[in-house]
């Protein structure tokens, strides 16, 4: 008597089982790996963009309050890492570029806002101040103050391994005037 045994088990073969593992490892490796990798890319462009916030916010209130001068005397004590802005009333606001890597802001027209570091992120050795004449030659503030007539800024910020340079020129608008006559005073 022979009798035919016929498969009535239901479920998978040992094989079809590890197929499955393993695909189902690839697939969670090549998922993991792609996650990493956006998430490296977000933390970069995030510092990328707190960089360029601070630098824009930094630079360009420089450049505005350079462009409130009233005076060519209020220059005075300015040089390639200072900027005094001084209108008619007498108070001041001043900036400066100091060896430790930072801009500071005093404003003397606020009280208690002296000595504040407005980005601490700045290249002491790649960033200037020059003043230019009407020839657009540069001048030495300290000799030729009443000769300026623009201001170029050079700031270089640095965080990490990321920089950025930005440069630029404003004419204060009373300076573009030329010097008041006396009976103007």
């Amino acid at each position: 008597m022979n009798k035919s045994t016929k498969s009535t088990s239901k479920g998978f073969t040992l094989i079809e089982i590890i197929i499955v593992i393993l695909t189902i490892a690839i697939f969670g490796t090549i998922t993991t790996t792609m996650l990493a990798n956006a998430s490296e890319v977000y933390s970069s462009s995030i510092k990328k963009q707190s960089l360029t916030n601070e630098a824009r916010s930094t630079f360009f209130k420089i450049i505005r309050e350079a462009s409130w001068q009233k005076s060519f005397s209020g220059f005075a004590g300015s040089n390639n890492k200072k900027l005094v802005i001084r209108p008619a009333d007498g108070n001041s606001i001043s900036y400066e570029i100091r060896n430790t890597n930072d801009v500071i802001q005093n404003n003397n027209q606020i009280t208690g806002s002296n000595n504040k570091i407005i980005s601490n992120k700045v290249e002491y050795n790649n960033s200037t101040i020059t003043y230019k004449n009407s020839n657009d030659n540069i001048i030495n503030i300290e000799n030729d103050i009443d000769d300026v007539k623009s201001i170029e800024l050079t700031l270089k910020f640095n965080q990490g391994n990321q920089d950025l340079l930005l440069q630029g020129k404003v004419a204060p608008y009373n300076l573009r005037l030329g010097r008041a006559m006396s009976y103007h005073e």
